[in-house]
């Protein structure tokens, strides 16, 4: 699927942000996923890989991030079925909802809230891995806050996971 209908659906989704968009489809460009309604990207998402850090324990997970929709594709079912795809591959998925509005999606397809904080000193650590973790070099939170997030198919509670890369 040629990128240029791809990046349509993250600016009709998420604005044009010009230079990080460019980071993101070159550098990220394996990881993601979309699907097509005929011949017209209908919904896209990347699923960047990370390492979840949890005491003695580590696990290889995806941050789903930038996952968006056509607007006239729109409750169709397309982002579900990529995510029920990723989920087939057992790895523990999280992410940070874009908008409120969109938690319930999530839990419909079984996603379940946690609190996650950036520059926390907490036992649990994401971390960005391959191309993910060039572009998250120069996108780590400079603050500390906590944030609602949300998971799906983690071996362990991810409640106080420190992950500085929530890009927004």
């Amino acid at each position: 699927m040629k990128y240029k209908a791809l990046r349509e659906i993250y600016r009709e989704a998420f604005g044009d942000d010009g230079e990080f968009e460019d980071r993101l489809f070159s550098i990220c460009d394996e990881y993601l996923r979309s699907v097509s309604c005929g011949e017209e990207a209908a919904a896209m998402l990347f699923a960047l890989p990370c390492k979840i850090d949890v005491g003695k324990e580590s696990f290889d997970a995806y941050y789903l991030y930038a996952a968006a929709t056509k607007k006239k594709y729109r409750g169709r079912g397309y982002m579900s079925g990529l995510i029920e795809e990723l989920k087939k591959e057992g790895k523990p998925i999280f992410l940070k909802p874009a908008s409120e509005e969109l938690i319930g999606f999530y839990e419909r397809l079984g996603f379940k809230r946690f609190t996650a904080v950036t520059r926390g000193k907490t036992e649990k650590t994401a971390l960005p891995i391959g191309g993910f973790a060039e572009l998250s070099a120069t996108e780590a939170q400079d603050e500390e806050f906590s944030y609602t997030a949300m998971c799906v198919n983690s071996p362990v509670p991810l409640d106080n996971l420190c992950f500085d890369y929530i890009m927004e």
